[in-house]
């Protein structure tokens, strides 16, 4: 059986403190960074529609733009960009 060095020992012990603190680090700070990394964008289903046993067409609005998603059996086959989302009405009146 191969024998463990103390240095091996060291090194994987070292490591697995670091994975500790990076993950302690992002818990903590969890908003700011998702902030930052642009979790602060929108991504909404307007509406999906059956085409056939395994097709759908998906309607998502994505940072104010509207994209036509079409999936199958095999996932996403195709996309188009429609342009910019329609403002959206108020209940005023």
């Amino acid at each position: 059986m191969a024998e463990v060095s103390l240095t091996q020992v060291i090194v994987v012990v070292g490591f697995l403190a670091a994975l500790i603190a990076v993950q302690i680090v992002l818990q903590r700070h969890s908003r700011g960074i998702g902030k930052r990394l642009g979790r602060g964008r929108e991504i909404r289903l307007l509406e999906v529609a059956a085409l056939g046993t395994h097709d759908r067409l998906s309607l998502v609005e994505a940072d104010g733009q509207r994209i036509l998603v079409l999936t199958g059996r095999h996932g996403a086959g195709a996309f188009m960009a429609l342009g910019p989302a329609a403002p959206e009405q108020s209940a005023e009146g």
